[in-house]
């Protein structure tokens, strides 16, 4: 029947999506933006149906949800002083209405062709970091700066953001250790690397989550792992954990660096202090204004919070930092509204794709790294915001009827 078979069941449309997601990492964005317009051309007229694309898609709360994010920046054209600003807004989030119709305009990915895409963007993970290790192993034979290793130096190679990045692999790492990975060395490996590399780059906030998600999974699989590898991993977090904890390494520095007694000795900011800044100067911006209800717009926020860098003293350097809250970011551009509208929009697609463990923590990192990063305003997370959730992360699994019942793959096979 017209329209029943999945979209990834064509390998070329995996590759196109794997190709989508390679140039979005390494800030290719016209060749990526050719890619997603090529992308949403294929879907439109897969078995030659764009009605009934069309209609699905429409039809679907979690791509209605995402057109309303949409519609928030074309709003600001109604009360904005630099509309052509909105437009560039609005081009870069058009991606929130191509990749959410590319996903629900019909059956998206069986389990054998949503596998067989996970394993080849895992694949493309593991390249890219290992170019990254191989260009600061470079630079470390030059310099000897170890520093090389870690976060941002450490994805300079690709030109994005270690925060971003983390969560790109975190994504891997949540697939590597569900039921749907194929078993084998391969997924031991990329779960070893992935799990370095998440230390490597040394986001806090993806470093709690990356422990989070291991605890989860251990009780996950308490009753179906022997006891003796269960015993085994566990010990093997533990240690890994503490040894971050309670020794001097970059990665436990960067924690220390936001102890209230270490901003009272350092000049300038942290993280976490800097953050708190911009997110006081958004109220500020807010009261001036008298905006509360329907913002400023997202062609006139930046203006306002670097004209607060400047009226507080700070250097020039900060200029075009953005609000590093993608809730703060709408509530200044569209108001108490549009947050309304962007919490609505983010419990209709949790609700929609909440089937399975992988799906919500899908969700819980997105939500989370919202609250640190304006994660719709730049085309990286913006992209891993609008596809990872909408991914048929597979059935809901079986509830064993004995802890003794065997799993169905995974690594409680020896």
């Amino acid at each position: 029947m017209t329209g029943d078979r999945s979209f990834l069941g064509k390998k070329g449309h995996v590759y196109l999506v794997i190709a989508v997601i390679a140039t979005t990492l390494v800030q290719w964005f016209l060749v990526n933006s050719l890619l997603i317009f090529w992308l949403t051309g294929c879907r439109l007229l897969y078995d030659r149906a764009p009605r009934t694309a069309v209609r699905r898609a429409f039809s679907s709360p979690s791509f209605l949800a995402f057109l309303a994010i949409f519609l928030l920046d074309v709003s600001g054209f109604l009360h904005t002083h630099d509309p052509q600003l909105v437009w560039l807004h609005v081009q870069q989030k058009a991606t929130l209405v191509a990749i959410p119709f590319v996903i629900t305009a019909g059956p998206f990915a069986d389990r054998a062709a949503f596998r067989r895409l996970l394993v080849a963007y895992c694949r493309l993970l593991a390249g890219l970091s290992g170019w990254c290790l191989v260009v600061a192993l470079v630079h470390f034979t030059q310099t000897g700066d170890g520093q090389v290793f870690f976060y941002h130096s450490l994805t300079a190679a690709l030109g994005i953001n270690a925060v971003f990045y983390s969560a790109y692999i975190l994504m891997g790492l949540l697939f590597l250790l569900s039921r749907d990975a194929p078993a084998g060395t391969e997924r031991a490996i990329l779960t070893c690397f992935f799990t370095t590399m998440m230390i490597l780059l040394a986001s806090k906030l993806l470093m709690v989550l990356v422990v989070a998600v291991f605890a989860v999974y251990l009780w996950r699989y308490r009753l179906v792992m022997p006891r003796s590898r269960l015993l085994g991993l566990l010990v093997l977090v533990v240690l890994c954990t503490g040894t971050i904890a309670f020794t001097n390494n970059p990665v436990a520095g960067r924690y220390k660096a936001i102890l209230p007694g270490e901003q009272q000795t350092k000049p300038g900011f942290n993280g976490v202090s800097l953050r708190l800044f911009i997110w006081r100067s958004a109220e500020t911006i807010l009261g001036r204004e008298h905006a509360w209800l329907c913002g400023i717009s997202s062609g006139d926020s930046q203006d306002r919070l670097n004209q607060s860098y400047l009226d507080a003293g700070m250097s020039v350097g900060y200029l075009d930092y953005d609000f590093h809250n993608e809730y703060i970011e709408v509530l200044v551009d569209d108001g108490l509204l549009g947050l309304a509208m962007l919490l609505t929009a983010i419990t209709v697609v949790f609700y929609a794709s909440r089937r399975t463990m992988e799906a919500v923590l899908v969700m819980l990192v997105v939500g989370l790294l919202a609250g640190t990063e304006s994660i719709l305003e730049m085309q990286q997370p913006l992209f891993l915001a609008c596809f990872f959730p909408l991914l048929p992360w597979g059935p809901k699994p079986p509830v064993l009827a004995h802890p003794a019942d065997p799993p169905t793959h995974g690594f409680m096979h020896k």
